[in-house]
């Protein structure tokens, strides 16, 4: 049996090296067929058999074939490529490692569908990563090259030892696995033992950034599983490290970075991770890949900070964390950092945990994150909203002045601190009625109910309650009376008081 794949010129290199690695099966001989673009998922399938057609020699290449197969990620029904070249022609799965499944498939009598990918069609097994383990730490076991990537969550060094205990608990139930306690030159010694100290309760494991040798000592002290340092550190800092402790060492020279190696590697230490630093956008970003792949070849597990690029891009950190995950995870990253500097990359740790998920399970399948099923499309989706039910047009409404209660008003806020929104009813002879909650509709009710509204105030209460509600849970400001977002592409409606 002679099957073809049909690929992009991009992928083509990178298609033929795993079919060559992972595809071995007797009696079945594959061809790679690539077309003139880019990315073949983009190309709607009729459109690929207009190029079939145009080009004598890709028609016949799959010509010679027994069946032809195209990526399951293609728009469209592939029945008139089929009937182009007189093969059959189906739809291959979405993800390149489920290929060998596809093919022993065909092999065995089974028949795909030229609508439906084969992931639709046929039970596939999902990948598994594998790697290799560089070493443990307190039981957690750090990559070589990743992935999986270790997700680690840094307390900056702003926070006091009071706050620390609602950073802690927050980044672990987001899914930090490694707690940085960060510190600078105007923390404290004693500062950083006693913040060390606390995290080290939560049976986490915690590295420490230390400024100087004394805040090494210190940390180590307290129980920390090992200090971040720079390469002008290292020489001071390794007789405080011992044998079971990391040292994770940071430059943005790669030479510096292979020297400090090699000397922790002759004072014996064996837990060595290096962080060749991701450059600050429109500064030397685009030399992080330069430094990463020129580190990959220390041979030791590499730190890739998400720091730089999330505090200096002024976007919405989900998105930022989304390409810097995949980055990390082509670069052979074993370590993903997140650092929340501000206010703006609060849930940093949550997003990144869902990125490097989306990046990881992507990798596995030798596919791209297109069409993985993902919690980062927060404000978009991957699909058009569906059309209204109603065929019939509605009388169209423009804006309609608000009606006046001589009784009172209506005040809505939110309380981010306790998680709640609060709804008032103040009357202009004195009385107010409150009432608040989680949730928007149970607060409307109770407060038209006690306060005894009218429909088009409760109209109004509920508008801006709804408001409230998604603002907590995006953790934007929200003023009463205000649009909640602002899009580049829509300049807004101007809401009346109600």
């Amino acid at each position: 049996m002679k099957i073809a794949l049909v690929t992009s010129k991009t992928a083509k290199p990178i298609v033929e090296d795993y079919v060559r690695r992972n595809v071995k099966i007797k009696g079945v001989e594959l061809e790679i067929v690539s077309l003139p673009v880019h990315a073949i998922s983009m190309v709607p399938a009729e459109v690929i058999t207009r190029i079939v057609k145009l080009h004598d020699d890709i028609r016949g290449a799959l010509g010679g074939s027994d069946i032809i197969l195209v990526p399951g990620t293609v728009l469209g029904d592939v029945r008139g490529l089929s009937l182009a070249i007189g093969r059959p022609a189906y739809k291959a799965s979405k993800a390149l490692s489920h290929l060998p499944q596809v093919i022993n498939y065909l092999a065995g009598g089974g028949s795909l569908d030229t609508v439906k990918p084969a992931e639709d069609v046929v039970s596939l097994r999902e990948p598994e990563i594998e790697y290799v383990e560089a070493f443990k730490v307190n039981s957690l076991s750090v990559p070589l090259r990743g992935p999986p990537l270790i997700l680690a969550s840094e307390i900056v060094s702003t926070v006091s030892v009071e706050g620390l205990r609602e950073k802690l608990s927050r980044f672990i139930s987001e899914g930090a696995q490694v707690i940085v306690v960060g510190s600078s030159f105007e923390t404290s010694p004693g500062e950083l033992a006693s913040k060390v100290s606390y995290a080290v309760e939560t049976g986490h494991v915690i590295l420490a950034e230390t400024p100087t040798r004394d805040h090494v000592r210190e940390a180590l002290g307290a129980g920390a599983h090992g200090v971040i340092v720079s390469t002008e550190q290292l020489e001071y800092s390794m007789g405080y490290v011992e044998g079971d402790k990391v040292i994770v060492v940071g430059d943005r020279s790669v030479e510096a970075l292979a020297k400090a190696y090699e000397k922790a590697r002759e004072a014996g230490l064996s837990k060595i991770i290096v962080d060749p630093v991701v450059g600050v956008p429109l500064v030397d970003f685009a030399s992080t890949i330069i430094r990463y792949r020129e580190a990959s070849r220390i041979g030791c597990p590499t730190l890739f900070s998400s720091a730089n690029a999330v505090e200096e891009v002024e976007a919405d950190t989900h998105g930022v964390h989304a390409i810097l995950a995949a980055l990390a995870v082509e670069l052979g990253a074993s370590m993903y950092l997140v650092v929340e500097d501000s206010y703006k990359s609060i849930h940093s740790t949550a997003e990144a945990r869902e990125a490097l998920r989306i990046a990881s399970e992507a990798y596995a399948r030798k596919s791209t994150m297109r069409g993985v099923l993902s919690k980062l499309l927060i404000v978009k989706q991957q699909n058009p909203p569906e059309k209204p039910s109603v065929k019939a047009l509605g009388e169209r409404v423009g804006y309609l002045e608000p009606y006046w209660d001589k009784r009172g008003y209506v005040r809505v806020e939110a309380d981010f601190e306790r998680g709640v929104i609060i709804a008032s009813y103040i009357e202009y002879k004195g009385a107010t009625y409150t009432v608040e909650g989680r949730h928007a509709t149970s607060v409307a009710r109770a407060l038209v109910r006690k306060a005894g509204l009218d429909p088009e105030h409760a109209t109004y209460l509920g508008y801006e309650l709804a408001k409230a509600e998604i603002a907590l849970k995006l953790g934007k400001s929200y003023i009463q009376d205000s649009p909640l977002i602002n899009t580049p592409w829509d300049e807004g409606v101007e809401e009346g008081r109600g």
